[in-house]
């Protein structure tokens, strides 16, 4: 039996994700704010701390896989959003490493978004403060900002992280890769669907396969990535978005 590592496990993808690999009869140690089997907030840094404690206790020090999962929504404020959805996720990933390391076929998966795509309306400065650890520079650089803005740019800085740890990752035998979701029916899309301001850019957006996903087909990449049959794939972003990305950036390969 394996051991799994999934954050944000209470709701959305983070729970699609925890009951397939249940399902599978695999082991998941879930983190979140509430219902889970480690209760932490990922936005500071006690709280990131706390879930660290908390799970090592629970593992022993090994795990066989992380999907880093937990985020906030567009509709929040931006610190809090950079906090969680970049430095937090980021934290979960860094460090586990090692617990990673010492796992069976181990195996990140860090959940991004189609939105990091749009990486016209980050701030100048934001990403290199990210990618520095610089959390107190990116939370002042997007203050003056909008939710939208922070959560396309952590999900951007996400996407960056994971393919620049490729490299050292992979001496250690762990792959890391990442997921970036389009339209997936969680709480999250169904609250910008409610949202007046969100809502128009959400239904423009160009789907190919003229639908939404579930969280649970989205899960299914996730869980690939995570198994055997990706045991060459490393450090990839894998937009599954029913065809968006490829349609709004054809010529990026």
């Amino acid at each position: 039996m394996r051991t799994i590592l999934v954050t944000g496990s209470a709701s959305g993808l983070g729970a699609a994700v925890s009951a397939a690999l249940r399902d599978l009869g695999q082991r998941v140690i879930g983190l979140d704010v509430h219902d889970a089997e480690v209760i932490a907030d990922l936005g500071n840094v006690d709280g990131r701390e706390l879930a660290v404690a908390g799970v090592l206790d629970q593992c022993g020090g090994t795990l066989d896989g992380v999907v880093s999962c937990a985020g906030l929504g567009p509709y929040e404020r931006p610190e809090p959003i950079i906090s969680v959805n970049y430095f937090g996720a980021v934290a979960m990933l860094d460090r586990f490493r090692a617990a990673l390391a010492k796992g069976d076929a181990p195996s990140a998966v860090a959940i991004s978004s189609l939105g990091g795509a749009f990486h016209q309306i980050i701030p100048e400065g934001v990403l290199e403060a990210c990618h520095a650890g610089d959390e107190e520079r990116a939370r002042e650089l997007l203050a003056p900002t909008d939710g939208n803005t922070a959560y396309v740019s952590a999900k951007r800085a996400l996407a960056q992280a994971t393919r620049r740890r490729t490299a050292e990752w992979g001496e250690l035998g762990v792959r890391i890769n990442a997921v970036a979701p389009g339209k997936m029916e969680t709480p999250m899309l169904d609250a910008l669907l409610a949202d007046e301001a969100s809502a128009p850019a959400i239904h423009a957006m160009p789907v190919p396969l003229g639908r939404s996903a579930p969280a649970s087909e989205i899960a299914k990449a996730v869980l690939y990535l995570l198994g055997p049959d990706a045991s060459y794939v490393h450090g990839q972003v894998l937009y599954v978005d029913g065809g968006s990305e490829a349609t709004v950036r054809p010529d990026e390969v």
